[in-house]
């Protein structure tokens, strides 16, 4: 709980720091919130890892494929990539580069999602027989 307290206490100061270099020079504001982003991303990334174990211990002790698995966290990874792009074409001004953002992360999550899509209708048509 304190690091995410420092976690969003670097965010607002981060927030600060990109208007007012905003005022100043626009392209520096810019990357600031670009470096902050990638800084949170990777501190969620190292919260995350005791979670994902956990999750692929539960996911092995149930039975449930590890490739299944890895399709659950390649579509999380397209989530946070998708929304940090998202959030930074916005800050930007750029509306129509977030939406196609939203977009190709969407289609990208369904076409991860084939294998397991495919499965499933197999297991209905073979209840079905």
């Amino acid at each position: 709980m304190e690091s995410f307290a420092s976690l969003v206490a670097a965010a607002l100061v981060a927030a600060v720091a990109a208007l007012l270099l905003k005022n100043w020079k626009p392209e520096y504001g810019m990357l600031t919130s670009i470096a902050a982003a990638a800084i949170f991303m990777g501190w969620t990334v190292l919260q995350m890892i005791p979670i994902l174990t956990s999750v692929t211990n539960l996911a092995s002790q149930a039975g449930i494929r590890s490739s299944h698995i890895r399709i659950l966290l390649r579509c999380l990874g397209i989530c946070c990539l998708s929304e940090i792009g998202t959030s930074l074409c916005r800050e930007s001004g750029q509306q129509a580069a977030a939406t196609q953002i939203e977009l190709a992360g969407k289609v990208l999550i369904l076409a991860s999602c084939m294998p397991v899509y495919e499965e499933l209708l197999k297991l209905v048509l073979s209840l079905m027989e």
